[in-house]
């Protein structure tokens, strides 16, 4: 017999680490997962085209607000529900009630390492980022006297286990080891969106740092530095 259950919200930018933070904390022993629910109301409601549309709107519920009354809020058999939300995808005529119940956290990534990922899929587009829709559920969650804790997905890469401790403590939940590896491979809680877009998360193990990538000019002032010293 299912009991009612904690809901966790992620809210990010899209290719914002989510789907690594996602199976990151589905590791724990007290948690199930969701992988975007809302993502066929938001084609629903916007219009927008994906290869994988039909698809998707034949196999989730189209109605968000079923969607965060039965899906989001029903019950469950672990303590915790973790949700992933993609910011842009609380599109106009959702209940409050998505905001108004839960733990909320929102996780942030530089633009400039979003994009050239994201346009490998869809053209790059201020509505596409859904940047601005990040900061609307900064902006109500603040209002309402629940600011959300906020991480940086360069931080999660750099210092993982530092990184996941402090957000379980702001969400008042046990760090738990486990969150810190996975196996590689699709997850069975993926949603069927994962082949367009999860091909470098499903080679993963876990956080790994940034690639770097040397500047041009640096290279230069490098020739010219030996230039001088030979």
């Amino acid at each position: 017999m299912g009991e009612e259950i904690e809901v966790i919200h992620s809210w990010s930018a899209p290719r914002s680490l989510s789907t690594s933070l996602m199976y990151s904390f589905a590791q724990r022993n007290d948690i199930e997962v969701l992988d975007e629910p809302l993502y066929a109301n938001f084609l629903r409601v916007t219009g927008v085209d994906r290869p994988y549309k039909e698809e998707l709107r034949s196999e989730m519920e189209n109605d968000g607000n079923k969607v965060v009354k039965e899906v989001i809020f029903g019950a469950g058999v672990k303590k915790y529900r973790y949700c992933k939300h993609i910011a842009k995808q609380r599109v106009p005529g959702l209940t409050n009630e998505l905001m108004k119940r839960g733990k909320h956290f929102i996780m942030i990534r530089n633009p400039l390492d979003i994009l050239p990922s994201f346009e490998k899929v869809v053209p790059p587009s201020f509505l596409e980022l859904g940047l601005a829709e990040l900061v609307s559920v900064y902006s109500e969650l603040s209002e309402s006297g629940r600011p959300p804790p906020v991480i940086d997905a360069a931080d999660l890469r750099k210092n993982p286990e530092a990184t996941l401790r402090g957000l379980c403590e702001d969400l008042d939940i046990p760090f738990q080891d486990s969150m810190l590896r996975w196996e590689a491979g699709p997850k069975p809680f993926d949603g069927i969106w994962a082949p367009w877009w999860y091909k470098s998360v499903h080679k993963s193990t876990g956080f790994s740092p940034a690639k770097k990538y040397p500047m041009g000019n640096e290279r230069s002032r490098s020739n010219c530095s030996e230039v001088v010293t030979r």
